[in-house]
């Protein structure tokens, strides 16, 4: 594989902690959260854990060369197993935990958490850890088709108005749920820049990683 093609298709996450469009007074100013958040990748729906693929392992394996310049303080998946496998190596080489919601084993409405649990279940408790993630902080969050739209807005993107879809460059999420989401494309990664205090974010940006993507409109 070719890290070098992988990496410069992530246009933002590796020049530095920040943001290009951020300048450095205003970091120093409002001190952001940063915010990538990456769906799992091809997963084997015939076993119970349903686990990534072996595809979805190389693709996970793509994700860690390209959000290695960035140094994150917080790494969260959903309770799945997959969600989980797409951060493991990058848990090992920032040394940072991969905290899952809701926790695996835990009781959720009196059932055990476990992968049948539905994919909805983590907005809540995701979003809410996100947003009281102290000034400065920079997190690495593996999802499902479920519930990222969801928890994108949850972080202030707002939804897209009826009948309408989101046009590339724009800050908004085309639903909140997974009838809308492109079920059959792992490559998606977003980064959402939050200020304390404001609704919206100060910066949203939809990217790609790995080889082979070219824009659907070039």
């Amino acid at each position: 594989m070719n890290v070098n093609r992988i990496r410069s298709t992530l246009i933002f996450a590796c020049a530095s902690l920040a943001p290009p469009w951020m300048s450095a007074p205003a970091l120093a100013q409002d001190q952001p959260v940063s915010i990538f958040i990456v769906r799992h990748a091809e997963s084997d729906n015939k076993l119970p854990t349903v686990p990534l693929t072996r595809k979805g392992m190389e693709r996970a394996a793509l994700l860690a060369p390209t959000v290695r310049g960035i140094k994150f303080t917080h790494l969260f998946a959903s309770h799945t197993t997959r969600a989980r496998q797409m951060l493991e190596e990058v848990s090992a080489t920032s040394r940072l935990p991969i905290v899952q919601l809701p926790t695996p084993g835990s009781t959720l409405d009196g059932q055990v958490v476990n992968d049948q649990t539905t994919r909805r279940a983590p907005i809540e408790p995701i979003s809410d850890a996100l947003l009281k993630l102290p000034p400065g902080s920079v997190a690495l969050v593996a999802l499902n088709s479920e519930n990222i739209y969801a928890i994108l807005n949850k972080l202030g993107v707002p939804v897209a108005k009826a009948g309408q879809g989101c046009e590339p460059g724009s800050t908004c999420v085309p639903c909140t749920d997974n009838s809308c989401y492109p079920r059959d494309e792992y490559n998606h990664l977003w980064h959402v820049v939050r200020v304390p205090g404001r609704a919206e974010p100060v910066a949203f940006a939809e990217l790609r990683y790995g080889e082979g993507w070219k824009p659907a409109n070039p």
